[in-house]
């Protein structure tokens, strides 16, 4: 019998739900509401998918988890990797009652590539992770399993590289959105089927499953339910403006059916990685760190070598069918020759410049950790972030607001050994709805989001709710953070907390709360569990190339 049920709702938040309650909808969700307890779960900094999922089962902050973004730099270079799961494997919620005896279930759980054993049960990968393969579930043999029961293999998330997610364009293209909703509610109600099946036929202690349309659907479809959006106009709204409820009520589907399948007594929480909201505007970061005189790059544009996938090609020129049609031949690179329409981090003047952006906020260029460094010792150091954060106060947006909202340094915001591989310097702007960019753009620093496919951005608000028994119903939760969810979980459960965890226990979620139990073992180290080969270079291409489309990186 299940003792424990997750479902995360991926960019969930209130001021869509609530509304939505009010009205008569989402009858699951407003159950669990009802019968327990909810409020505001906030995300990490960034409010970014990896990190504050990572957060959220490890109960640990970021520096020592070591999840920032979904890249992570390659320290002594000034390049890029991608994150995958073993950065924290053993230090999970999923090892953790794994290795305690519970068996096991994951469904979409993001960071969960490379997928790892687990005590009787099994474990489907969620982003980022390759899209086709055998790799992509454990144990061996479940990914035929998981085609058997569809009918064709699984497709755990749409390539987004074909829809030019960040590119603002003379003209918005009303009909591309059409096929990307259809795409994702069919990716989703599919994973919905093999939700029911794993359920009935793989039953577990633990069960954890993320819902990712919601977060795909509100990137993507804010401005036609914004009238405020630049994006906005009366057809969109008529065509796509109830997408983003449609996509919550999926949501809601998935979670009846969870209810159903594990019993009414059975504890179950949702949660949300983090909010959303609308994304006005862009702020080319690398530009003003130009203009600043803080970096420095080549001025002489140049022809270069662009990679097109063979699809993607098809796609560009409206035949994305003939592309789909190619199969495996559509992953072919054409290599083509281009004007390079604007600079990049490849023309950066190293032994010039102070400071450069990356993972969403901004690193110093110093003497000793990067190649090229030329900020050299502690005084320059800090000498230079300072800088940077005073000139960073100045910026104003284009209707003459002050821009930056929050910003700080990495030791202010992580603790933990890790710390030294995030960004020297966090910031947001004007409240999350300017979003940094660390692709140069146009000559203008800001950019609008008008005719850009993406008009909806992540937000500090996410949610929680828990229900079970002794549960204190109807009662709003208070100042809750996303590492506070695994050992209020663990606590809810009976389990003993590990007292490495970074996160407080929220015993107010019962009516009398009893003392918590504590587990005095010594945090597992740094990739303890068996995380198989990582990504191939061919899966590291295709998936940077979807997250590009997404908007998470330039």
């Amino acid at each position: 019998m299940t003792r424990l049920a997750i479902v995360g709702i991926d960019g969930a938040t209130w001021t869509i739900i609530r509304p939505m309650i009010e009205s008569g909808e989402l009858p699951n969700i407003s159950r669990i509401l009802r019968e327990g307890v909810s409020g505001v779960l906030e995300s990490e900094k960034p409010p970014m998918t990896p990190p504050a999922w990572t957060s959220m089962f490890t109960g640990l902050n970021p520096g020592k988890h070591g999840v920032f973004h979904f890249i992570r730099r390659d320290l002594g270079t000034y390049g890029v990797l991608l994150n995958d799961s073993r950065n924290y494997v053993g230090k999970d919620m999923m090892s953790l009652l794994s290795n305690r005896g519970w068996s096991v279930g994951c469904l979409s759980v993001p960071m969960t590539y490379p997928p790892y054993p687990v005590k009787d049960g099994y474990m489907v990968s969620g982003i980022p992770m390759p899209l086709v393969g055998d790799s992509i579930a454990w144990p061996p043999g479940l990914t035929d399993e998981m085609t058997e029961v569809l009918g064709h293999p699984y497709e755990p998330d749409v390539e987004y590289g074909s829809y030019d997610g960040d590119t603002e364009t003379a003209s918005d293209d009303l009909a591309q959105y059409a096929v990307l909703r259809d795409h994702l509610f069919k990716i989703e109600r599919e994973r919905l089927d093999l939700q029911r099946h794993l359920l009935k036929t793989k039953p577990t202690d633990f069960y954890f499953t993320v819902i990712s349309v919601t977060d795909r659907c509100q990137h993507y479809f804010w401005k036609f339910q914004d009238p405020t959006h630049a994006g906005y106009t009366e057809e969109g709204n008529r065509l796509y403006g109830e997408v983003i409820k449609d996509s919550y009520r999926l949501a809601d589907e998935f979670v009846g059916e969870v209810r159903e399948q594990i019993g009414d007594d059975v504890p179950i929480s949702l949660v949300s990685d983090h909010g959303f909201g609308p994304q006005y505007t862009d702020f080319h970061v690398n530009a003003w760190l130009e203009e600043a005189g803080f970096l420095v790059r080549k001025k002489t544009p140049r022809w270069t070598m662009g990679m097109l996938p063979l699809k993607y090609a098809f796609a560009k020129i409206g035949l994305a069918g003939v592309g789909k049609a190619l199969g495996p031949l559509g992953k072919l690179v054409l290599m083509r020759p281009k004007i390079k329409k604007y600079p990049d981090m490849r023309d950066v003047v190293w032994s010039k410049t102070r400071a450069f952006a990356t993972l969403h906020g901004i690193c110093i260029n110093r003497k000793g950790r990067e190649p090229m460094g030329i900020v050299d010792g502690d005084s320059a150091y800090r000498q230079t972030v300072d800088d940077v954060l005073t000139a960073l106060k100045k910026i104003k947006m284009p209707d003459g607001s002050q821009a930056v909202d929050l910003s700080g340094v990495k030791e202010d915001i992580y603790d933990g050994p890790r710390t030294p591989e995030a960004p020297d310097i966090q910031f947001q702007m004007a409240g999350l709805s300017c979003v940094t960019k660390e692709s140069w753009g146009d000559k203008e620093l800001f950019g609008t989001r008008k005719n850009a496919p993406i008009s909806g951005q992540h937000r500090f608000d996410g949610i929680f709710a828990y229900a079970g028994p002794n549960a204190k119903a109807g009662h709003q939760l208070q100042g809750m953070h996303i590492q506070d969810t695994s050992p209020t979980l663990l606590y809810a459960t009976g389990e003993a907390v590990p007292k490495w965890m970074d996160g407080r226990i929220r015993g107010d979620i019962y009516e009398n709360p009893e003392d918590p139990q504590w587990d005095d073992s010594p945090e597992p180290g740094a990739n303890s569990g068996d995380g198989g080969d990582g990504f191939s270079d061919e899966e590291s291409a295709a998936i940077e190339e979807s997250l590009r489309g997404l908007g998470y990186i330039q």
